[in-house]
C-alpha cells in the first residue's frame, strides 16, 4: 500500500476528499434555493408551482439601463405606463430557445395594444452569438445584455427562464420559473392589458 493514500481507519483520502466536496455542494445548492418563508408567501399570493410573487409579495420592478446588440442604451423607464414582460434568459438555456417562438407570436398579436415584451440575456461566455441567435430565432421584441446587478435587483433570478409580468403601474404581478408554453404566456399577457 502506498502510505499517504489511506487513513489511519483503512478508508481512502481521495474518497473522503471526493464525498466532502460533493456534501458542501448540495449544501450549498439547497442554502441557495432555500427561501425562508416560502411556504408561507405561496399560502398568501395563491401562486401555483412554476409561479410565485417576489420576495415582498408583489412589488414595483426594479429600474435597470443595459445596452442592447447596437450598444444602444435602453432604460426600463421606457416602461413606464405600459403592460410589460421582463423575460431573463439565455442562448444557451434549451427551455429558454423553446418557448421563444411562442413569446414572438403573443408580442405581434398584443403590442399594438401597448403591450412591451423585453429580453435580458444573462449569457457571459456566449455574448457574441447573441446578434446571430436573434436572426436565427427572428426575434422582433428588444433584447438587452444582462447583467449581475439587475438579475439580483429582481430577486436574484437563479434559474432561467424567469419571466415577470408588469402591469401599467410598475407592479410585478406575477413571476413564472422556467418554460412557458404560448397559450399560458398569451394568458398572462392578457391579464396585463
Amino acid at each position: 500500500m502506498r502510505s499517504g493514500t489511506l487513513s489511519r481507519k483503512g478508508i481512502g483520502v481521495v474518497p473522503l476528499i471526493l464525498a466532502l466536496v460533493v456534501v458542501l455542494a448540495v449544501a450549498f445548492l439547497l442554502y441557495r434555493n432555500w427561501q425562508p418563508g416560502s411556504e408561507e408567501r405561496k399560502a398568501a399570493t395563491g401562486t401555483s408551482a412554476g409561479t410565485a410573487a417576489g420576495p415582498s409579495g408583489f412589488r414595483t420592478a426594479a429600474p435597470f439601463s443595459l445596452k442592447d446588440t447596437n450598444g444602444n442604451v435602453y432604460s426600463s423607464d421606457q416602461l413606464a405606463g405600459k403592460p410589460a414582460v421582463i423575460n431573463f434568459f439565455a442562448t444557451w438555456c434549451p427551455p429558454c430557445r423553446e418557448e421563444i417562438p411562442g413569446f414572438i407570436e403573443v408580442y405581434n398579436k398584443h403590442r399594438e395594444k401597448g403591450f412591451e415584451l423585453v429580453g435580458i440575456s444573462l449569457d457571459i461566455d456566449t455574448r457574441e452569438n447573441l446578434p446571430g441567435f436573434l436572426m436565427n430565432y427572428k426575434i422582433g421584441y428588444r433584447i438587452l445584455f444582462g447583467d449581475l446587478e439587475t438579475a439580483q435587483a429582481y430577486g436574484g433570478v437563479s434559474a432561467l427562464p424567469t419571466t415577470f409580468f408588469v402591469g401599467k403601474d410598475g407592479k410585478i404581478k406575477n413571476v413564472h420559473v422556467g418554460y412557458m408554453d404560448k397559450e399560458s404566456f398569451d394568458k398572462e399577457v392578457r391579464k396585463l392589458l
